[in-house]
């Protein structure tokens, strides 16, 4: 995961910037919605007026399409059962989430929340034939960040489609850093969180499982979302029967890797300016609260729902590893995905990942902050 959203729709040719800058996610979305974000989070910082001068300029124009979305899909959504529950992929940024979501993708059993519907929450049922074709011509074939395929109907994490719905988001702090924190205490952690709050997210998650369930024609949905990561408890109350992958990578490389992520995507769709400080705090402090609690609770899940994958054993045996991940899981299909596994990894020879540098401090703050980490899965310390 990786500057998605509207981070991708950034182009790096002046010439077409400026109308880039009308597919922001939050200038495809409602003007009351952006209204009440500005307010909630202080305005914007000096440096990014003109982006949220463009914001407010355009909002207004997507209502028609949010509109015909009400009135031609509004009773199919509502009546919509999402029936069998989803498989949810867990994990911090960084570990490999996204190669796994890919990688299941190849499953034509799964319906999934794609990258349009994302940026496209409230309306991408009825915009898709309107604002495909022309979106495309923005969207780089390839993630900024780590050269992933990159296409508007590959799948997505749903958290960008309820963060372009209403306020109860963490990725809200893609647009707003200073509050990133805030918002993971409310909205991840639920802390100290009143029962209506807890509701209302759900109800606006359901409403995105909904349209996309209905897009996938009622198949069952495979949704990546490492926010979801703390939110064990919420889910089962939702779909007791969902089933859950964890995936885990070497802490040292999800440090490094996070804080590249969070700098390039408030560099590209960010509102606010917060210093490399405040953001390697950040991370520090998100891992340790995310990954705790998913290890308070990943004993909700019943048994037989649950397999967890390390990222590098997918990568040097990644068809192994999937074999194990449907056998554990009961999943169907298997003799005939694992072709399309392997064609789509074949395909992905000749990707490079990013390489990173560990200083002495690094190693030093990763070690402090989430040892619990390298105990719990195995993981060692550079030059140990």
């Amino acid at each position: 995961m990786v500057t998605e959203m509207g981070a991708h729709l950034q182009s790096s040719n002046s010439e077409v910037h400026g109308l880039a800058l009308l597919f922001h996610p939050l200038a495809m979305n409602s003007f009351r919605h952006w209204m009440r974000l500005l307010f909630a989070s202080g305005g914007v910082g000096r440096d990014a007026w003109f982006r949220g001068a463009a914001i407010t300029a355009a909002s207004p124009l997507w209502a028609p399409l949010r509109l015909t979305e009400r009135v031609v899909y509004g009773r199919r959504v509502r009546e919509t059962r999402i029936d069998p529950s989803p498989v949810f992929i867990l994990g911090h940024w960084r570990t490999g989430t996204t190669l796994l979501h890919y990688l299941m993708n190849e499953d034509a059993n799964f319906g999934s929340v794609s990258l349009f519907q994302t940026l496209l929450p409230a309306s991408f049922l009825s915009a898709r034939g309107v604002l495909g074709p022309l979106m495309r011509h923005f969207v780089p074939a390839k993630r900024p960040m780590d050269n992933m395929e990159l296409a508007l109907d590959l799948p997505q994490e749903e958290e960008y489609a309820t963060c372009n719905l209403c306020e109860n988001s963490l990725y809200v702090g893609w647009y707003f850093p200073k509050r990133m924190r805030e918002l993971f205490q409310k909205y991840v952690l639920f802390e100290n969180a009143p029962p209506e709050l807890v509701e209302r997210w759900k109800q606006v998650y359901l409403g995105v499982l909904k349209k996309a369930t209905l897009h996938a024609g009622g198949k069952p949905l495979l949704l990546k979302n490492p926010a979801n990561t703390a939110r064990i408890a919420q889910l089962l109350e939702m779909f007791p029967n969902a089933r859950f992958i964890h995936i885990h990578r070497d802490p040292h490389a999800v440090f490094r890797s996070t804080q590249r992520l969070h700098r390039s995507v408030y560099d590209m769709v960010g509102l606010q300016q917060v210093g490399d400080g405040e953001i390697q705090d950040t991370v520090l402090h998100i891992y340790r609260e995310l990954m705790g609690r998913y290890l308070d609770t990943r004993s909700l899940i019943p048994a037989g729902n649950l397999v967890e994958v390390r990222y590098e054993d997918l990568e040097q045996r990644p068809i192994g590893e999937m074999e194990r991940v449907y056998a554990a899981l009961r999943l169907p299909g298997w003799e005939a995905v694992r072709p399309r596994m392997e064609a789509h990894m074949a395909a992905q020879k000749s990707y490079e990942k990013n390489r990173h540098v560990f200083t002495p401090g690094d190693i030093a703050r990763v070690r402090d902050e989430w040892q619990f980490a390298f105990d719990q899965w195995g993981y060692t310390h550079p030059g140990e």
